[in-house]
């Protein structure tokens, strides 16, 4: 009977299969006879554990050489690994998978069936035989087992079922295996017990490396008490201190705090606070005299005292306004502007008469280059203030504009009292820069905190948080520069007074390389009289139309910039360079020209019609495209337009539709039309004649005359509404040479007050309704009624005369 039972034991090499699933592991490998969690991580692994899980649920696990490897090939595993048993599968909300495995006996691998979509392998079994217990395996176990006890009375980490699990474990080899997984070992270490089939072999290291973590601790014990003993002299330190001060108390002599108080209550008296300032000041110097010297909030006060006696509080505000000084100043400083020059000047004029006029607040808005930040610093110098500047750019921290609260560590007060106690000046111009590009986080809303700011009726009593007290920003005069008004907030803009500084033509460009920017770049590049070329008018009017014709001068004076270094290369090297920089030279020095004439000369195909449009980065030119093809009459928009633009693609494709009422066509038919570029977001409805005429030129199959552009928003009825910009619109279209420009007749007021060399050269057709451009793009001749501005003419020969 005993012979039947014994023949139904099956070894468990026979019940494991031959055939792995291989799940890497990381950090150190597992030993047998353990119940240990696995996480796996959402992907290929997971996928597999899927189907192992579902099957057989065993599975190999082998350590990788390296942590950091991603892919886990057959090159990057150890051979020896532990096969498991998955005991409890739990999926993760992120779709990786927790698993608890018990493993269950070493194994080798002998080859890889394949390794792709997982890895499956042919593996070995090292069943461990049952040892006989001589002398020498029993005292190796005794050994094992007391440097073990040891080990767990010195550690706090070793818990008390760590410690039962030893106890009862009784079979040399999981006692090695069991110790060695506690252990703090090298991953290397880890592995070699693991690959060591010798139990003898594997207690031996084992107990080796027992000794050396003992020594460790033992070394961490020591140390542990060399720095308790540390901190017991210290504090015998601290009480002797306390001692030694208490009597300095008894002998009237003062200490630092004492020194402190006194300071800052001298300040105090002699900076002629107001009221409130002054009683908040002494209050903080007497928290001094009863705080210890060693806290953090010692040092907190007296920041705190530092900043508020450093502030204007008592500054005379002189205001000696020369406006014959202010125009020189303007004037020297910038070329053109002539509109925006003198608004500031009646600006200053009216300060000039009117002491007691608050503070204004003035905002400079135009594309980037055209000299917004450096105008403002113009106006402090005309007025004879002191300047101040910082960027609004990115800045999404209410905390930035009004300060931090004094209970969070590193409190700081926020920029326009920084400004105030850097120029020590009540009425000193502050500029804030960028004011379009305020961000907004759960920090809060810095436009919100500006509008307090820049409200005269609300500035007089403005509390920083830090400082919590109230300063008077009424005297500051406030400039804003923004590069476009439609990110900021109404309320904001309804405070400032808006000055826009349109986009520079060429003449004005010529003008101010010549005066500014080249004088300029040779003064950075280190070149002197006798060495330095000079760029001709020629040069100068081929580097601005071929490399910078952008609204601003910005990338003029890069260009230019990088000629004189080339310039200064040549001639440290001693290589030569011409003494005459014309065109012919300029494009061996700054490359291939960006923009050519050909460029201009626009084939407008069937469908397509050129637009104006005005952007932050100045006056540009659309061509807005369609076209049709076999469908069920829907129209599609693309070009990142936005919601007004998307309106006006309506109204012109409905009033279109009335103009061509082709049913047939408009039922079998889809229309596509799109704003390029794509990836520059575009809004307003000034594109709605543009749009009408692009879709007309499709629906009747005929190309529109050349050289036009056009502007003007349109209604269902076809009139014709104004436009803004109109500008910057008349620049982009001599920027690239078109001649004729439609835009609304309500618009010709403006064209008028538009300086002379901007209208030389332009033939305008001023329009009230669409049937003006209907029959001025799409007759055989031009619109007789139309008239070309030569310099001659007055600007009353311009108007237009309409049908009734």
């Amino acid at each position: 009977m005993a012979e039947n039972k014994e023949s139904l034991i099956v070894p468990i090499n026979q019940l494991l299969p031959q055939e792995l699933f291989i799940l890497p592991v990381r950090h150190r490998p597992v030993f047998p006879g353990m119940v240990t969690p696995l996480i796996i991580a959402e992907g290929k692994l997971a996928e597999a554990i899927e189907t192992v899980y579902k099957s057989s649920g065993h599975i190999g696990l082998v350590l990788q050489h390296d942590d950091t490897q991603e892919e886990v090939g057959p090159d990057h595993l150890f051979h020896v690994g532990t096969a498991a048993k998955i005991l409890k599968r739990i999926n993760l909300p992120d779709g990786g998978i927790h698993l608890l495995v018990n493993s269950l006996e070493r194994f080798r691998i002998e080859s890889f069936v394949h390794t792709e979509p997982q890895m499956l392998a042919k593996v070995v079994y090292e069943i461990e035989p049952s040892q006989i217990r001589d002398k020498e395996l029993i005292a190796l176990m005794r050994s094992v087992l007391i440097q073990a006890k040891e080990m767990m009375a010195e550690n706090p980490y070793f818990t008390e079922e760590m410690k039962l699990t030893l106890i009862n474990v009784e079979e040399p080899g999981k006692i090695a295996d069991f110790v060695c997984s506690v252990l703090n070992l090298k991953r290397e270490e880890f592995q070699e017990i693991l690959e060591t089939f010798d139990v003898r072999r594997r207690l031996e290291r084992t107990l080796q490396f027992l000794a050396r973590e003992l020594a460790l601790v033992k070394l961490q014990r020591k140390i542990q008490g060399k720095v308790n003993q540390s901190a017991e002299t210290n504090q015998r330190e601290f009480y002797l201190r306390e001692q030694l001060k208490a009597i300095k108390s008894e002998l009237k002599g003062p200490d630092t705090k004492e020194k402190d108080a006194d300071y800052y209550r001298q300040k105090i008296e002699a900076a002629k606070l107001p009221p409130e300032a002054k009683e908040k000041a002494l209050d903080e110097c007497s928290k001094l005299e009863y705080m210890e010297t060693a806290q953090p909030e010692y040092t907190v006060i007296r920041n705190y005292l530092d900043t508020l006696l450093d502030l204007p509080w008592s500054t005379e505000v002189i205001d000696e306004i020369n406006i014959e000084y202010a125009r020189k100043v303007l004037n020297s400083d910038h070329f053109g502007l002539s509109d925006v020059k003198n608004r500031i000047l009646e600006y200053l004029a009216v300060r000039s008469l009117k002491k007691d006029v608050k503070g204004s607040i003035i905002c400079l808005v135009g594309p980037p280059g055209v000299g917004k930040t450096s105008l403002g610093r113009s106006i402090a110098n005309a007025m004879k203030k002191k300047f101040f500047r910082f960027s609004l750019g990115g800045m999404r921290d209410e905390a930035e504009i009004k300060g931090h609260r004094r209970t969070y560590i590193g409190a700081m007060p926020g920029k326009i009292i920084q400004g105030l106690k850097t120029t020590k000046a009540r009425d000193m111009v502050l500029m804030l820069d960028e004011i379009d590009k305020l961000g907004r986080s759960y920090y809060g809303d810095p436009a919100s905190a500006l509008l307090e700011v820049l409200d005269p009726q609300q500035n007089f009593e403005f509390r920083d948080h830090f400082l919590d007290l109230p300063f008077d920003l009424s005297q500051i005069t406030f400039i804003t520069t923004a590069n476009t008004l439609e990110s900021i907030p109404e309320p904001l803009i309804d405070r400032m007074e808006v000055i826009r500084l349109p986009g520079y033509i060429l003449e004005e460009k010529m003008q101010i390389a010549k005066r500014y920017l080249v004088s300029r770049a040779i003064n950075d590049s280190g070149l002197t009289k006798k060495n330095v070329p000079q760029i001709t008018t020629e040069g100068l009017e081929f580097i601005i139309d071929s490399y910078a014709r952008e609204a601003g001068v910005r990338h003029l004076e890069k260009e230019i910039q990088k000629l004189y270094r080339k310039a200064a290369a040549a001639y440290v090297e001693k290589k030569s360079f011409p003494r005459k920089i014309t065109p012919k030279e300029i494009p061996l020095y700054l490359g291939k020209p960006i923009f050519t004439r050909d460029d201009e000369k626009i084939d407008l195909a069937v469908g397509t019609a050129i637009g104006l449009a005005y952007t932050a980065m100045g006056g540009a030119t659309l061509a807005i495209e369609s076209r049709e093809f076999p469908g069920r009459g829907r129209v599609k928009f693309t070009g990142q337009i936005g919601k007004v633009m998307r309106e006006s693609l309506e109204i012109a494709v409905s009033y279109a539709r009335s103009l061509e009422e082709n049913d047939a066509f408009w039922t079998k038919h889809d229309i596509h039309i799109h704003v390029p570029d794509g990836a520059t977001p575009k809004d307003g409805p000034s594109a709605g004649v543009t749009i009408t005429t692009a879709l007309l030129s499709l629906l009747r199959n005929k190309k529109i005359r050349s050289g036009f552009a056009m502007t003007g928003e349109i209604r269902l009825t076809g009139d014709v509404l104004p436009i803004g910009g109109l500008r910057e619109k008349i620049v982009a279209a001599r920027r690239v040479g078109i001649k004729h420009v439609i835009f609304p007749f309500a618009n010709l007021r403006d064209f008028e007050e538009l300086p002379k060399e901007l209208k030389t050269g332009i033939y305008i057709h001023a329009v009230k309704h669409y049937s003006e451009i209907e029959e001025l793009l799409f007759s055989n001749g031009l619109n007789k009624k139309t008239y070309k501005n030569a310099p001659q003419k007055k600007v009353k020969d311009i108007h237009i005369k309409h049908k009734k």
